[in-house]
């Protein structure tokens, strides 16, 4: 069978009760991927039943034990199911796996769930051929939309369309982050019943600008290696390169703000004023601020805007012309 929407493809076998022997479940929603594959693995076997259901995961996996596993008959029972996580056998290839994939017996089903997978690789391939390969991407905006409503519509509670987007704007789309912030929004507003974008401001925990915020200080401190740790972090949340680069491009302005105001005699408290941002905050950017001079500052300015005029004249692709900047930033 080949490649299929993850959601679709094993909610239709489940409903339908027809299962394939073999199952590859990948692709970049890592969540979707651990609850189909928890889903499937419900619907395929008693989740009491240790002596039918084996697990073997990460590095040492040794195959002839998967196909040794794999080849026994289950013990009183109509099937053996056996999950396979993050083996590297859809990129490495394995000799095992493929003499397996042509014998398998019908009472056995295992189930691959993989992060690194070559489409080029042979076991790719046969199982594409002769099971199923199921794709966990990211959702649209729509599904996200659906999904994150439903998240409280299970627990009575409401919430309105523009508070669903302003927690998927706070916190990016990861699935996990925003299923963790829900389950705070739902205590939080158990008594009201509806969750507000206030709420949601008042509440949930802005990743993306504190990553941002926490590069900008490695970056003031010259530490190469942890502002490429924190910058691979905000690609690790799926952030849009424009956003981050219109992050950082505020958070330079707001330093050569900052720096204006230090050079004028202001204090603290009327620069937070000025900046409309918390007392507390402006003793981290009066920090930063002192790692550079008032023309550094001006000229970081500069670079950022370089590169949006870079991306926005089609010069440059969005993300490399960010990866050059930061790059261009740490010089």
């Amino acid at each position: 069978m080949a490649e299929a929407n993850g959601m679709s493809i094993i909610n239709s076998h489940i409903e339908k009760g027809e299962f394939s022997k073999l199952y590859l479940l990948g692709g970049a929603e890592e969540y979707l991927v651990n609850q189909y594959k928890n889903k499937l693995r419900a619907a395929l076997i008693d989740v009491e039943d240790s002596m039918n259901y084996g697990v073997f995961k990460g590095d040492g996996i040794k195959s002839d034990a998967i196909a040794e596993l794999a080849t026994t008959m289950p013990f009183f029972a109509d099937r053996r199911v056996i999950l396979v996580e993050d083996s590297d056998f859809f990129k490495k290839g394995n000799e095992d796996m493929e003499k397996l994939f042509e014998d398998i017996p019908d009472t056995t089903v295992l189930i691959f769930a993989e992060h690194n997978i070559d489409k080029r690789c042979k076991l790719y391939k046969d199982i594409s051929k002769i099971g199923t390969v199921a794709n966990f991407d990211i959702p649209d905006e729509r599904t996200l939309l659906i999904w994150v409503k439903k998240l409280f519509t299970n627990e009575d509670i409401q919430i309105e369309d523009k508070a669903v987007y302003k927690l998927i704007e706070y916190v990016g789309n990861d699935m996990n982050t925003l299923c963790n912030e829900a389950e705070k929004l739902k205590c939080y507003c158990m008594e009201d019943g509806i969750v507000t974008v206030d709420k949601v401001e008042d509440l949930s925990i802005n990743q993306i600008e504190g990553k941002i915020f926490d590069m900008m200080d490695a970056l003031s401190r010259k530490d190469k290696k942890r502002t490429m740790e924190l910058y691979a972090d905000l690609k690790e949340l799926r952030e849009p390169a424009m956003r981050i680069l219109y992050l950082i491009t505020r958070q330079f302005n707001l330093l050569l703000k900052t720096k204006l105001a230090l050079m004028d005699k202001q204090d603290n408290a009327k620069i937070a004023s000025a900046l409309k941002i918390q007392p507390f905050v402006v003793k981290k950017y009066v920090a930063q601020c002192n790692a550079y001079t008032y023309e550094e500052l001006l000229e970081k300015v500069n670079m950022c805007q370089e590169a949006d005029t870079s991306i926005k004249t089609g010069a440059m692709k969005d993300n490399l012309a960010v990866e050059m900047l930061m790059m261009n930033l740490l010089q």
